[in-house]
């Protein structure tokens, strides 16, 4: 009898055990959830301006992925076509939160992106690393596309996120989107001054 006793009061431990391991397992799992979401503070074309240290348009021809200061980070190999801001050397390295090391994988929102062949506009700051991060995430980043007249434009890869906006304490998902790439220069130099002509 007593025998029986201790067996089912075991198996009551192991159920309260595994029930206790479910709900820390779903409480982790939605910390990490809650960890990954990002809210993004909406920046003018003008203040990204003021805050990167280098604007530039460039072509990624790479990237690798690895642990770096405890996170995974993946790193962009960039041609530069242009500089519009700052003094880079030709080819630069931008770091972007989030990416895979071996069966371990990490997704950051609002990131931006950048694969090899992607082309495009960013505004960057230099690290402590020596390598460059984009200003204010994908706000920072702009893709180059053309329109049905075959002529460049440029989209904000956020202007598809939902973005804080500190004036209306609201959330809207709005941006630079298929603006000719002359609009966009202009807008640019209306806050920079005269930008280069031609691509270095």
């Amino acid at each position: 009898m007593t025998h029986k006793s201790t067996r089912i009061t075991t198996g009551r431990i192991e159920s309260l055990l595994a029930a206790a391991l479910f709900a820390a397992l779903l409480v982790t799992a939605w910390g990490a959830t809650q960890a990954a979401a990002t809210t993004l503070l909406r920046m003018s074309l003008s203040q990204m301006a003021q805050a990167a240290d280098t604007i530039v348009r460039g072509r990624c021809i790479g990237a690798s992925t690895r642990w770096d200061a405890g996170s995974i980070w993946t790193f962009a190999d960039v041609d530069l076509i242009e500089t519009l801001k700052g003094s880079p050397p030709a080819r630069i390295i931008v770091r972007l939160p989030g990416g895979r090391v071996g069966n371990l994988a990490t997704h950051v929102d609002a990131a931006p992106s950048l694969r090899p062949g992607d082309e495009k506009i960013l505004f960057l700051e230099k690290t402590r690393a020596n390598d460059y991060a984009v200003t204010a995430w994908a706000e920072g980043a702009f893709r180059i596309g053309r329109n049905s007249r075959g002529e460049e434009t440029v989209t904000q890869e956020s202007s598809e996120i939902p973005i804080f906006d500190a004036v209306t304490r609201q959330f809207a998902t709005q941006g630079i989107h298929n603006v000719p790439m002359s609009d966009f220069r202009q807008r640019l130099a209306g806050v920079l001054g005269p930008l280069p002509e031609r691509a270095r």
